[in-house]
């Protein structure tokens, strides 16, 4: 339904295009000027294992990209190791260009590449991580082939984890470190050499290309308490390696089961040996002889499902520490001649999908400036676009210290989710209604989502327009900068 109109274009402006290409994210921030080339950022390029033709809606994907941009973006920013973050990086790997190929016709290259802290290689946090991440992978992937081996069908929880990788454990052999490893490693390869970045909390950049635009890094969090914390009521320890996953993986019949315990129905931590029972007190004794070991009917003891707990908590802990583990951009856009570290203007937020402990760490962060210390609340307080985290889930947006600090008017935001495939995921609460209502109550018309048809009246894309556009593909979100803000030569 795209038309394109001509309009009398004067000040830069900055442009957010969200794609529809699905439950996924991929963003393309511009700044578009009258004399001078403009600037490019794309933000992840993935969409959700399962997703029908995945491959092709990706690839329209990237040749919109290639066509908008002339085949080359400044940035490419890549949030976290998801698949619906990363999956274009893997099926559609030939439209992006290596170093060497810059500029092939055809092809998108890379100037930049920005990740999180975590996935930097000389980090000793990181690839503790990162080690923890695959070994929990590894865990539920064995799972799933033995709950498929013995007809059980499969554990929602564990395929929904190994789904966020791009791991469908269906056959024997299934390596289960995913495709999402693939696809993060093939994004770095991108960069010319030294241009790959692992940016920290507190971080400060003023690419020379977007002189109107400055990008302040928020998340992820650099400690573990920070990390573990996905939720606002309950706390989900990291990749839970140790009793979780040594259950997962005693209950899968891997390695890495405690010697001795292969036929026991419990994992370590859970369990109490029989050959302790001698060890007990003399009425202990007495109570697990009676009610354990004698010859009376014990059928209604049976725990043969019991290990599928252990499955569901790591597949939980393994998912909600991934999205903990996103980088976080508050863009804002820069007013006069953007020297100064204080003050600023308005804030485009990309949390990806952190989560709760991610949220609550951008507190911690302070940027000293000739206007006084700038913190994340006052990034918050000029926020008139935001990217709604993890596709409207409950735990991805927060109330008080999040959406509630968000007090402009005109507040836009953008939700990459579509309902229906969640619903087959059955991620029920995918949209969260209770957050829908609040967003609407502060977005009103300027509440967008992914997966809606734009009303009858709403305006098609119109070069030099502003405000909320829609295109067959994609919408956008177009914003004047300010104007004491000069176009660059």
């Amino acid at each position: 339904m795209a038309r394109e109109t001509q309009a009398s274009e004067t000040r830069p402006r900055v442009r957010v295009r969200m794609y529809r290409q699905g439950l996924g994210d991929c963003f393309l921030v511009s700044v578009l000027r009258d004399d001078a080339p403009p600037f490019h950022m794309m933000i992840d390029c993935g969409v959700i294992l399962g997703t029908p033709d995945a491959t092709g809606r990706l690839r329209a994907v990237l040749g919109s990209v290639i066509e908008e941009t002339g085949g080359r973006i400044d940035v490419l920013a890549v949030t976290h190791e998801h698949y619906d973050h990363v999956a274009g990086f893997f099926l559609a790997r030939d439209l992006f260009a290596a170093p060497e190929e810059a500029g092939a016709a055809g092809k998108l290259s890379v100037g930049e590449v920005w990740f999180a802290w975590t996935e930097d290689p000389a980090s000793d946090l990181a690839r503790t991580l990162r080690e923890e991440r695959a070994a929990g992978l590894r865990a539920l992937t064995a799972m799933a082939l033995r709950l498929g081996a013995a007809g059980l069908g499969d554990e929602p929880a564990v395929g929904a984890a190994l789904s966020f990788f791009g791991v469908e454990a269906k056959e024997s052999g299934a390596s289960g470190l995913g495709h999402t490893a693939e696809a993060m490693a093939f994004a770095a390869g991108l960069a010319p050499p030294g241009r790959v970045r692992y940016l920290e909390p507190g971080a400060v950049l003023a690419p020379e290309a977007a002189p109107e635009l400055r990008f302040r890094v928020l998340g992820p969090p650099m400690d573990r308490a920070s990390l573990r914390r996905t939720d606002s009521t309950r706390e989900v320890y990291h990749i839970a390696a140790g009793a979780l996953e040594a259950s997962v993986l005693l209950a899968a019949g891997e390695d890495g089961a405690a010697p001795g315990e292969a036929f026991s129905p419990f994992g370590p931590g859970w369990g109490l040996p029989l050959a302790s029972l001698g060890e007990l007190a003399d009425d202990r004794a007495k109570f697990f002889r009676e009610l354990y070991l004698d010859d009376a009917e014990q059928s209604w003891r049976r725990i043969d499902g019991a290990w599928l707990a252990s499955a569901e908590g790591l597949a939980l802990a393994l998912d909600g520490a991934t999205n903990n583990t996103s980088l976080v951009l508050a863009i804002e856009l820069v007013e006069g001649d953007g020297d100064g570290e204080g003050g600023g203007g308005e804030v485009l937020l990309f949390p990806a999908d952190a989560q709760v402990g991610n949220w609550l760490s951008w507190d911690t962060l302070a940027w000293p400036g000739p206007e006084g210390t700038l913190t994340a609340a006052d990034l918050l307080a000029r926020t008139v676009f935001y990217k709604v985290g993890h596709h409207g889930s409950h735990n991805a947006t927060l109330r008080a210290r999040g959406l509630e600090r968000m007090p402009a008017p005109d507040l836009v935001s953008f939700i990459p989710v579509d309902e229906e495939m969640a619903r087959k995921k059955r991620w029920n609460a995918m949209p969260l209604p209770a957050l829908l209502e609040a967003l609407r109550a502060h977005c009103g018309p300027g509440l967008v989502r992914l997966d809606e048809d734009p009303p009858a009246d709403a305006p098609g894309v119109t070069t030099g327009g502003t405000g909320v556009q829609y295109g067959s593909l994609y919408v956008d979100w177009t914003r004047a900068l300010p104007a004491r803000r000069a176009a660059t030569s």
